[in-house]
């Protein structure tokens, strides 16, 4: 209601040029063109409605006295004892709508029973006027005044009074052309007042429902502003009181919060308040915290030179770490959290500190454990590598002559059992060789001196070599070896004894750990994201948790000294390192007595042809 008032008061207060939409917003009566603004005002205004109509209570009391007039004119006959009663009967007659129908609020039953009530009265009238008790200019001036007192008196519907008065006005000329000796321009001249006063009295009439109704639009919206306005106070006094609660437990944390915090004068850099923690840590006097420069708790001029410039209006500070000087002159490391606030309406920085020292102390020892374990690594690596080249000399020259002896180059032996032990020197020799050069490998790996020879290699032939070397274990135990390798062959730019040598660490360990006579299975596909070379083995396999270990230097996942399989356990690790500097990855998928498959995923740029040769294998 409020929303439509405020709308339509928004229309009536435009210009001349909104005078059509400002016409529109009403009927000719006055009244609201919109039916529900008008029944909102017909509520507003019913108590006013009853008590004008109470008024006309007791205007009817004089019309019905009247009959004292009616009595000196027609004397005691029965005209004047109809005329009594007619008036007699007014008066109940008015008390029928506000006591029948006003306080039920039932608008249309009340304004008929009005323009009855409007209807019987002038009828009374007219039986008078029939009999001729006065001049006709005294009637004429009676139907006049009863008229006005239609349109001003009683608080009827415009329309409605207009109706009443209209056929009144009608009925009284009729009435009044019987008279005998009355002129028609007489007749004429009291049916033109009767037209101008009726329209006099419609015209004023409409002006006043405009004007009131103009005024309950301005009620309305007042009241809308008044409802605003209330809203807005209680709105403003439930923020105020939440930012009381707000600041009282701001403060309640901030007193009894155990890490030492302040409030700072982003100004001034003093203290504006620092609870107990804060306090303690630095020693500062109650009677002196108002005075206290907070920069002159860091140890470092800098530090006290950005946080000055950093609160006085830069980038706001986040999360720092620097060294502060507590009570006593001792130095420790603290982090330390800024964050603008209002306090009592001021901005502030509210400084949360958090002493680190021991963490800082606990990352320092660990760095120095980290660079004494780091140089501890690479002088074990520099110490193999050293201790490779200078084994691998004398076991060059033990594996010479052990093979001399044992092929009897220089005429024969004589016993028979010295040329067994030659080749048991031979085989020990070579074996101790191959660990020695897989040591060296991979400490050169660790130390950052292994350096690719990269060429163009054919893949088929570096299987097949692999394959050839592996196969000799691998008979012994009867165990087959297979391959499936793309076709057309593929060439890669790989370092060729590298590549080689990671499959001959993958085939010699799926041949150590299968079943006698089992299949261990040479793959290569090619995919989108590269070459995947797959070496399959239905042997013994590895738990999942034991993988890692495997992958370590030096170790195996059978760690006891009763082991079932020899090995020092490199060749995986290798492997690794070996696949890892081609660009590659080394994985391990592996169901415990269901055997292992290791992939070397390759990349895409190590084939020679590229994108278009990874293309046509895998439209092939």
């Amino acid at each position: 209601m409020a929303r439509i008032a405020e709308q339509e008061m928004t229309t009536i207060g435009d210009d001349a040029a909104a005078a059509p939409a400002v016409e529109r917003a009403y009927l000719w009566s006055g009244e609201f063109a919109d039916r529900e603004i008008e029944r909102g005002f017909r509520d507003e205004s019913w108590n006013e409605t009853i008590e004008r109509t109470r008024g006309i209570q007791l205007i009817i009391l004089v019309f019905a006295g009247w009959s004292f007039v009616d009595y000196l004119i027609f004397g005691p006959t029965l005209l004047f004892v109809m005329l009594c009663a007619g008036r007699m009967l007014s008066i109940p007659l008015s008390y029928v709508p506000t006591h029948f129908f006003g306080k039920a609020r039932q608008h249309t039953s009340f304004y008929a029973s009005l323009t009855a009530f409007q209807a019987y009265v002038f009828g009374v009238f007219l039986l008078v006027v029939n009999a001729g008790g006065m001049a006709p200019s005294e009637h004429a001036l009676s139907a006049l005044i009863i008229i006005f007192a239609f349109y001003f008196g009683i608080p009827n519907r415009l329309k409605l009074n207009v109706f009443v008065s209209v056929v009144a006005t009608v009925a009284f000329i009729a009435v009044l052309s019987r008279y005998d000796g009355l002129s028609l321009r007489s007749i004429a001249l009291v049916a033109l007042l009767l037209l101008v006063g009726n329209f006099c009295g419609a015209q004023a009439v409409r002006v006043t429902n405009r004007l009131r109704r103009n005024e309950f639009l301005t009620l309305m919206h007042h009241k809308e502003l008044n409802d605003q306005l209330s809203a807005e106070i209680a709105v403003r006094k439930e923020a105020q009181r939440a930012v009381q609660v707000t600041e009282e437990n701001f403060q309640s944390i901030f007193v009894a919060a155990p890490l030492p915090l302040a409030l700072i004068d982003p100004t001034t850099h003093r203290v504006v308040q620092a609870n107990k923690a804060a306090l303690e840590l630095f020693g500062l006097p109650d009677d002196e915290m108002e005075s206290f420069d907070a920069r002159r708790v860091f140890a470092d001029e800098d530090m006290r030179l950005r946080f000055g410039a950093e609160t006085m209006g830069g980038p706001r500070l986040r999360s720092f770490e620097a060294r502060l000087v507590r009570k006593g002159g001792e130095i420790i490391w603290a982090s330390i959290s800024t964050a603008l606030v209002r306090f009592h309406g001021v901005p502030s920085f509210l400084v949360a500190l958090q002493d680190v020292t021991a963490r800082r102390r606990e990352a320092e020892a660990l760095r120095q454990a980290r660079d004494q374990a780091t140089d501890a690594s690479r002088s074990k690596s520099e110490f193999l590598a050293n201790m490779s080249h200078e084994l691998r000399t004398p076991l060059n020259a033990i594996i010479g002559f052990s093979e001399a002896l044992e092929r009897e180059l220089f005429g024969p032996v004589g016993n028979p059992r010295y040329r067994e032990y030659a080749e048991d020197i031979h085989d020990s020799g070579v074996h101790l060789l191959n660990l020695i050069n897989d040591i060296l490998d991979l400490s050169k790996i660790e130390a950052g001196h292994f350096k690719l020879h990269e060429d163009t290699a054919d893949l088929d032939a570096i299987t097949a070599s692999a394959c050839r070397i592996v196969r000799h274990r691998a008979q012994q135990a009867a165990i087959t070896i297979e391959t499936a390798l793309p076709r057309p062959p593929l060439s890669l730019i790989a370092d060729e004894r590298a590549l080689k040598q990671v499959l001959i660490n993958l085939i010699s360990n799926a041949v150590k750990f299968s079943n006698d006579r089992g299949t261990v299975r040479i793959e290569a596909t090619v995919r989108a994201e590269g070459l995947r070379i797959a070496v399959i083995d239905h042997g013994i396999g590895i738990a999942e948790e034991d993988i890692p270990k495997a992958l370590a230097p030096f170790t195996q996942v059978d760690g006891t000294l009763s082991r079932t399989h020899e090995g020092t356990g490199l060749g995986l690790p290798l492997a690794k390192h070996l696949t890892e500097l081609h660009d590659g990855e080394l994985t391990i998928v592996s169901v415990p007595g269901e055997g292992t498959t290791v992939y070397v995923d390759l990349p895409a740029s190590r084939l020679v042809s590229g994108q278009h040769h990874i293309d046509d294998v895998l439209e092939a």
